[in-house]
């Protein structure tokens, strides 16, 4: 049985050019302590893109506590420098086990010196296990 949701929109409007995964402003949650308890989290990033000269592209993550997650979520295109750049909807579904206060926040970095572009909403869903 589903438990809970959190749910946080962006205002779209972002960029980031970074080589390293960094925050994505206002996709953040702290969650309170769960032992025992599992959450899922899915990311939704539905049009973004990436500008670039060298494949562009862009890369989602989500960090629990400090700790990026091993599993994400990216997009590159297959041109090297693309005449347009098309959207490119991602979306990045995670479980992870809540043991104690748990920081939930969604990251994101450029591919390959990438600008990565979000000009409308995305949304950080957070959904736990009452069980």
């Amino acid at each position: 049985m589903a438990g809970p949701s959190t749910y946080q929109q962006t205002t779209g409007n972002q960029q980031t050019n970074s080589a390293t995964p960094v925050p994505i402003p206002g996709l953040y949650f702290k969650l309170p302590a769960g032992v025992g308890t599992s959450a899922i989290i899915i990311l939704n990033v539905p049009n973004p893109y990436a500008t670039g000269n060298n494949f562009p592209g862009g890369w989602f993550g989500i960090s629990i506590n400090g700790t990026m997650h091993p599993v994400f979520a990216a997009f590159t295109y297959g041109v090297k420098q693309p005449e347009s750049f098309n959207r490119m909807p991602t979306t990045l579904v995670v479980g992870v086990p809540l043991t104690s206060d748990t920081t939930v926040q969604a990251m994101w970095s450029g591919i390959r010196g990438s600008t990565v572009m979000l000009d409308s909403p995305a949304t950080l869903t957070v959904f736990t296990d009452t069980d």
